[in-house]
């Protein structure tokens, strides 16, 4: 399918985007622009521009920022080229009289090495403030770009890794490189939050709290898709529990509790979406975590020597611009994510 701009907004020259980035608010004073971060989506090809522009035309309605969205054609047949785009993303406030927007450039570099690259995004960054960069597909081989240096917030999303050993490789360069200043959140892992809230607030029961040294086997169920996911989220148990990995096979994970319990998680394959479910148990109690197709909410069922309990819980929403929301939350630096990741690197050599 031929590239179409249409979606993109004004074609300008590169040394004409700031004088034209003003003239796009001309004089109108039901206008203001707002910026509190920079967002810059990095892409390859052209593919997804439309689906990213009607994305961030969504995110800035609660994040105002700079967005720069960034499509990358290193294979370029013809001379290095990078054309341009201009638009605002606009929309009331909640009094109904001001229009808070929002700007979006959107860059083709076709044959742009990745310093050349990391040039033309330095430059045109909303002055000081954070940079969130999201990083969509396969992350860098070689991450030696000055651009590293500049991040904040490292966004991607393991779901579509494609070799997550590699990727795993690469991730790994990407920290040895920036050290602990930048924070990496992966989409992956955020669809886990609310499956990790509704454990973490159910093991809040004294009956089950009494059982945690004595778990003996964990079963996660989750759609074909999702299997990284899944093995994320048994890596959080196991960071989070000090369970020590022993043997691993495709559908199980053998673990050593604290205790010397030994301890088997399986994976469950079906239809459902994403992470559907959880069960934990010990010789005595277990918890299980379900939710149906479409549903919003996780059911909860303990079962103790005292009876079993029922309740409900929030399931979250696995939307991209949720997503992507829940991960501009102020202040959140994912320590808990690298313990995981390091449980994760075990169990894919």
């Amino acid at each position: 399918m031929a590239f179409d701009p249409s979606t993109l907004g004004l074609p300008v020259e590169l040394t004409q985007i700031p004088s034209q980035l003003k003239a796009l608010w001309g004089n109108e004073e039901h206008r203001t622009r707002a910026s509190l971060l920079n967002l810059v989506v990095y892409c390859q090809g052209t593919s997804s521009f439309t689906t990213n522009t009607e994305l961030i035309s969504r995110f800035v309605r609660s994040h105002a920022c700079r967005a720069i969205l960034l499509g990358d054609c290193p294979a370029a047949e013809a001379a290095p080229k990078v054309s341009a785009w201009i638009q605002a993303h606009c929309h009331l406030n909640k009094a109904g009289a001001q229009e808070i927007c929002s700007e979006q450039i959107t860059f083709l570099a076709e044959g742009i090495s990745q310093t050349g690259i990391a040039n033309l995004l330095m430059a045109n960054l909303d002055y000081d403030l954070p940079l969130n960069l999201w990083w969509q597909g396969d992350l860098p081989a070689q991450p030696n770009s000055p651009l590293w240096q500049r991040v904040d917030r490292l966004i991607f999303d393991s779901l579509h890794w494609r070799d997550p050993s590699e990727a795993l490789h690469r991730l790994t360069l990407i920290r040895e490189q920036v050290g602990p200043r930048v924070t990496f959140a992966d989409l992956n892992w955020t669809r886990t939050l609310s499956l990790r809230q509704a454990v973490a607030q159910c093991f809040d029961m004294p009956e089950l709290q009494n059982e945690l040294g004595k778990l003996n086997h964990l079963e996660i169920r989750h759609a074909p898709e999702a299997r990284l996911g899944a093995m994320l989220l048994a890596s959080w148990f196991a960071a989070q529990l000090g369970w020590m990995v022993v043997d691993h096979e495709p559908t199980a994970i053998h673990f050593r509790t604290p205790t010397g319990v030994s301890l088997t998680c399986s994976f469950l394959t079906g239809l459902s979406d994403s992470l559907s479910g959880l069960t934990i148990r010990s010789d005595h109690a277990s918890l299980s975590l379900e939710r149906e197709v479409g549903s919003t909410l996780f059911q909860s069922v303990v079962k103790t020597v005292t009876g079993t309990t029922t309740a409900h819980f929030a399931a979250g929403n696995d939307d991209l611009r949720s997503l992507l929301s829940e991960e501009m939350t102020p202040g959140t630096k994912h320590r808990v994510y690298l313990k995981a990741l390091t449980i994760l690197q075990v169990l894919i050599p």
